[in-house]
């Protein structure tokens, strides 16, 4: 293409891609979520009050992936709960940056979005870990030291042809025992799901008349190339950044859920009952 052509090429050239256009659309919708998210914890926290077992909490977690959603008093002992506002938490597509050279754990893989749930966040990043290995291949042949890189176009189609960029793209399935674990990280033993109800994890202290959860989260993660451009020197370099994606399924339905009243009632009668016909303890006191 001659230099008037590509000026003027240039010039009409859309300023937004198709694809930044969907990450903004998908930022929009992530945002909805994430608002309707914080609104069920506020939801639940104030049944909990209201039913007489509200805990220490009194507002939901909100942007904070290290603090429980919600508690609840159950025979004077505080229970945490993790709070999701339906069965499939969506993570939606967002950008990864990732730099190895951190010494910092908790900034080696950083989801770009803060529109996603902090904790189904750090539940990615936690699944991703196995990755590195791979990420830091990749890196070390374009010559680059973390993700968003800039490298030249040469190596990034190199490393295409020699199959570098195929174990990039990949699906990472965890079931229940990783979010399980995950959460018994948190001190948390409950989680609410709405339109599910409640479920315990990997204990249930309070001996609650409710299913263990079942589960899974689904992510993927893929590189991309972005636009080219030429240096000074005439070398072409392209943008090189990872995108994932990701999701967590809930399975199954529990008898009793925490945003109603009444079923909060229901399960206390239930779990009342079982206790009372808890046989006596063979030990006897000195």
């Amino acid at each position: 293409m001659k230099p008037i052509e590509e000026a003027i090429d240039n010039y009409f050239r859309p300023k937004v891609s198709f694809e930044q256009l969907c990450e903004v659309v998908e930022e929009v919708m992530l945002t909805k979520e994430s608002q309707r998210g914080f609104a069920y914890e506020e939801e639940v926290i104030a049944v909990l009050n209201s039913a007489g077992l509200a805990g220490n909490i009194t507002s939901g977690a909100g942007a904070s992936a290290a603090a429980a959603d919600a508690d609840m008093n159950i025979g004077g002992n505080i229970q945490k709960i993790e709070v999701k506002l339906d069965g499939n938490a969506q993570m939606g597509g967002t950008s990864l940056r990732y730099n190895p050279l951190t010494d910092d754990a908790t900034e080696r893989f950083v989801i770009v979005s803060d529109t996603v749930d902090p904790d189904t966040v750090s539940l990615m990043e936690e699944a991703l870990t196995p990755l590195v290995p791979r990420l830091n291949d990749f890196l070390e042949f374009v010559g680059a030291t973390k993700f968003p890189a800039t490298v030249t176009r040469d190596k990034w189609v190199e490393a295409k042809q020699l199959g570098l960029l195929r174990p990039l793209n990949v699906k990472v399935k965890r079931t229940t025992n990783f979010i399980i674990n995950h959460y018994r990280k948190k001190g948390v033993n409950y989680i609410q799901i709405g339109g599910s109800g409640l479920f315990y994890l990997a204990d249930n202290p309070a001996n609650l008349p409710i299913p263990q959860l079942d589960g899974e989260i689904n992510i993927e993660l893929r590189p991309g190339r972005s636009g080219s451009k030429t240096r000074k020197d005439g070398t072409k370099v392209v943008g090189g950044g990872l995108r994932v994606q990701g999701r967590l399924r809930f399975k199954g339905k529990s008898p009793f859920t925490l945003d109603d009243p009444e079923s909060i009632r229901e399960m206390m009668e239930a779990h009342n009952v079982e206790a009372a016909e808890e046989p006596p303890s063979d030990e006897t006191t000195p």
